[in-house]
């Protein structure tokens, strides 16, 4: 059986997501181990510019360019991708764990009867086969999960879970116009695309995460000082989106995103489970809790106990220094 890899590549404002062009580098890897044909799948509107990126990864980008799938809607997404990959038969198909990874690959993975693991966040090609790395329990447990010989793989990733290496190929772009006809069952009456220009959240290499400890929203300006310095991004626990002090865009966890930043810095966050499901794959954890006994420093690479309104305001005078002496 062919061990084709095919990545669907996301996109925002026609241009291919950090954590997709990750995905490209890892499945570039894959497809040398295997010695087989690398794809790509661009789709939305205008993404000529897109495919172009693209296929500097890949052997062949596979386009759809159709004004209707300029917004991500499930029904017409799924069923484009349904097409690409029963007229393509890739044995691997490897997509991102965001909020549309999560909605769209289990559809698929049913429609096809494929095996799916979600929320990995690294492979393993030593040997023969191919090993997929998924933190379980909060990171408690690290499993190692392999696909059987038959089955279609699909797998979704954590975002900063791979490096971006340079594009160094010249691939096939494919035009592909496949049947993009909207569900007659779903009518989309309005959507509202915030103007925000801050870093996803998921893609960011630096995080400051506020919890219940910043005490009220007005509170958090420090923290967007420190991110912005860091060039990073503002995250925030479920209690502080519950108490509406932070936008859910914010919120980390098991019902929030899940992120893997280079750098994760919890403010007054305790730790609670559902939390840190969200970051425990960060690559170093910070903690600043005043209460020494708090659960997050049983994940933190280094703990701070103390008040954070006294660490937080030095933490941003040295920062300060820091970029005006570089």
């Amino acid at each position: 059986m062919s061990k084709d890899v095919l990545i669907f590549v996301e996109c925002k404002d026609a241009v291919p997501r950090k954590a997709s062009l990750e995905l490209l580098s890892a499945g570039r890897q894959i497809a040398e181990k295997f010695s087989s044909v690398l794809f790509a799948v661009v789709m939305g509107s205008d993404m000529k510019n897109a495919a172009g990126i693209v296929s500097g990864y890949t052997d062949k980008t596979i386009v759809v360019d159709d004004g209707s799938l300029a917004e991500y809607g499930w029904d017409l997404m799924s069923s484009v991708l349904e097409g690409i990959l029963t007229k393509y038969s890739p044995a691997i198909v490897l997509g991102t764990s965001s909020m549309t990874g999560k909605d769209l690959f289990p559809r698929l993975a049913a429609r096809f009867q494929a095996a799916m693991v979600s929320d990995a966040v690294g492979v393993d090609l030593e040997g023969d086969g191919l090993k997929i790395k998924k933190p379980l329990y909060g990171g408690k447990v690290i499993s190692w999960v392999a696909p059987g010989p038959e089955a279609m793989l699909i797998a979704t990733f954590r975002p900063n879970s791979f490096a971006v290496n340079e594009p160094g190929r010249n691939g096939e772009i494919i035009e592909e116009k496949m049947n993009v006809s909207k569900d007659p069952g779903i009518t989309v009456v309005s959507s509202t695309k915030a103007g925000s220009k801050k870093v996803d959240l998921q893609e960011a290499d630096f995080i400051i995460c506020g919890g219940r400890g910043m005490k009220a929203a007005e509170n958090f300006s420090l923290l967007e000082d420190i991110a912005d310095l860091m060039g990073g991004r503002v995250g925030a626990s479920r209690t502080v989106v519950d108490s509406k002090w932070r936008d859910y865009d914010d919120q980390i966890g098991k019902s929030g995103k899940t992120v893997s930043p280079k750098l994760y810095i919890g403010c007054g966050v305790s730790g609670a489970l559902h939390h840190i499901m969200g970051m425990d794959t960060s690559k170093v954890i910070v903690a600043i809790n005043k209460d020494p006994n708090a659960p997050i420093f049983q994940y933190a690479d280094y703990g701070i106990v103390d008040d954070a309104f006294a660490v937080l305001p030095a933490l941003k005078e040295e920062l300060k220094k820091v970029r005006e002496d570089s």
